[in-house]
């Protein structure tokens, strides 16, 4: 099939996006894809039509600020997405992220072809907008007015003939809230790293190194506010002042609106000198951090955002065999329950007392490590991140 992927940004570094993308033509599937060109020199494929939106950053940021009550982006998107299957005589189109989804309808519509949509759905939409500062703080808020996603959600997810979700849990909400959907067209597939490229970083080195005495604790991704990395800071600096040995290395950029506060407590007193931040690392060179570390940290806040998938640094720390300490969101602590992988807060005094005994149990670390890698390893044998190819061998039967 020739199957149109739409994405809103540029592409190149979309792990999720470039990992279906890899399985989808593994499966013979020839791929097209449309994102934005944001004036830089980006890679060639030679194995996939790569068409780009020519926009200035700031004028499509402005779109996505006015974009909840104005409909400039999703008129942008509609003529593109209409040319895009026109051009390609796309078969089908997947698009993702819910804001996208009546865009690629009318686009549909508008190329006069009868062909189907499936929206992949990166996170609970709704619940994220209204935890991004961007969104939420000063003016921002009475014009992007994130609340009314809430109430566009269902129209949104209407105009999907298939929808790709993070988690079983996730599937099962949108389910109950909204009972036009089916079982039968929602399709899970977790955020799991794909192995065989996780397998050739294997040689990779990380070219920054960092000073650590005891063991260390890792995160890696956004750091943000709302990812509950901030939040544990304090907690690891009272740690610390009680007299535990240990190191922390944290790899992500960092939200602006969360700069002041993140850099505050890096440079503390305490804290400075147990503590290494690199504001990015690509994550070819993960595997090698991996090998350096002793737990991986998953603090994410507890909401519905959180609660609609496991995201890939989990599936990354259980790849490298790494210990989780992480809060209770729904899909991450069944998880982490099922596998037997980590251990689970959702206070301060729990956070403290299960990494004392992380940091004290040598043993506890290893066998709640290769727990993680053995049942990742079940996971890919279950062909868990692959129950989306379904949407195209039916597809196909149907063709």
């Amino acid at each position: 099939m020739k199957i149109g992927v739409v994405v809103d940004n540029e592409f190149d570094h979309d792990h999720r996006v470039q990992k279906e993308i890899r399985l989808l033509q593994k499966e013979g599937h020839t791929i097209f894809v449309l994102c934005f060109d944001f004036k830089k020199d980006y890679r060639s494929y030679t194995d996939i039509k790569v068409s780009r939106i020519k926009i200035h950053r700031k004028i499509r940021d402005l779109f996505v600020l006015l974009s909840t009550n104005f409909g400039f982006y999703e008129t942008l998107w509609k003529k593109h997405i209409s040319k895009f299957i026109t051009d390609n005589n796309l078969d089908t189109v997947h698009a993702h992220d819910l804001y996208l989804a009546k865009a690629a309808r009318t686009g549909i519509q508008k190329s006069n072809r009868d062909i189907t949509l499936t929206l992949d759905l990166h996170e609970n939409y709704p619940a994220a907008i209204n935890s991004y500062q961007w969104a939420i703080k000063g003016w921002r808020k009475h014009v992007v007015q994130p609340e009314k996603w809430y109430q566009k959600e269902g129209e949104y997810l209407s105009y999907a003939d298939n929808l790709v979700v993070l988690s079983n849990s996730f599937k099962q909400d949108l389910m109950d809230r909204f009972p036009f959907l089916k079982s039968k067209s929602i399709y899970v597939h977790p955020n799991m790293p794909d192995f065989e490229s996780f397998k050739t970083f294997e040689k990779n080195e990380f070219s920054v190194d960092f000073n650590s005495e005891g063991l260390t604790l890792f995160y890696f991704g956004v750091v943000a506010q709302r990812r509950g990395i901030i939040d544990i800071l304090p907690w690891i600096i009272e740690l610390l002042e009680e007299g535990n040995l240990f190191h922390t290395l944290i790899i992500g950029p960092v939200d602006k609106a969360d700069k002041n506060e993140f850099n505050s407590y890096i440079n503390h007193s305490v804290l400075k000198d147990h503590l290494t931040y690199i504001p990015w690392a690509d994550v070819k060179y993960l595997p090698a951090y991996l090998k350096k570390i002793a737990i991986g940290l998953a603090p994410f806040q507890v909401n519905a955002q959180h609660d609609s998938g496991v995201a890939n640094k989990l599936f990354q720390y259980m790849y490298g065999k790494i210990p989780i300490l992480a809060t209770k969101c729904k899909a991450q602590q069944e998880l982490i329950e099922n596998s037997e992988c980590g251990l689970l807060y959702d206070s301060k005094e729990e956070f403290k007392s299960c990494l004392k005994q992380l940091i004290e149990s040598p043993s506890l670390r290893q066998t709640l490590g290769e727990n993680g890698k053995k049942k990742l390893l079940e996971l890919y044998q279950n062909n868990a991140d692959k129950e989306f190819l379904k949407i195209y061998a039916k597809e196909k039967t149907k063709n």
